[in-house]
């Protein structure tokens, strides 16, 4: 497995797309990491989009992340296929910043390694 991380400054009330699992490649989704720098408490969500299903399920919606607090999920994964994506998105007014970590392994012909 190769991991690695990806982070972003997010823009406030918008969906933002963090990763899509690129073609052969499955991955596990380890770490999600979300900060709220802003004064105020703000809304956090978090979702995976498998793209078989073409479904958007919820990882987390709307936690509301206190002033200058993080909201930390690791030690279990979520197994993504080729063509999902992680996104995320913080309420209005928000300054927040999020890190995700992936394990990426490429596929064999005959299925997963």
């Amino acid at each position: 497995m190769k991991p690695f991380s990806v982070g972003k400054n997010l823009t406030a009330n918008t969906k933002t797309l963090l990763y899509t699992i690129p073609s052969n490649y499955f991955a596990r989704w380890t770490l999600l990491y979300a900060h709220n720098a802003t004064a105020q408490a703000k809304n956090f969500s978090a979702w995976w989009y498998d793209k078989s299903a073409d479904t958007e399920i919820a990882i987390v919606e709307d936690y509301q992340l206190a002033s200058k607090a993080y909201l930390k999920f690791d030690g279990s994964y979520v197994l993504l296929e080729e063509g999902d994506e992680i996104r995320v998105k913080v309420e209005s007014g928000a300054t927040a910043s999020v890190v995700i970590t992936v394990e990426l392994e490429q596929k064999n012909a005959t299925g997963f390694n």
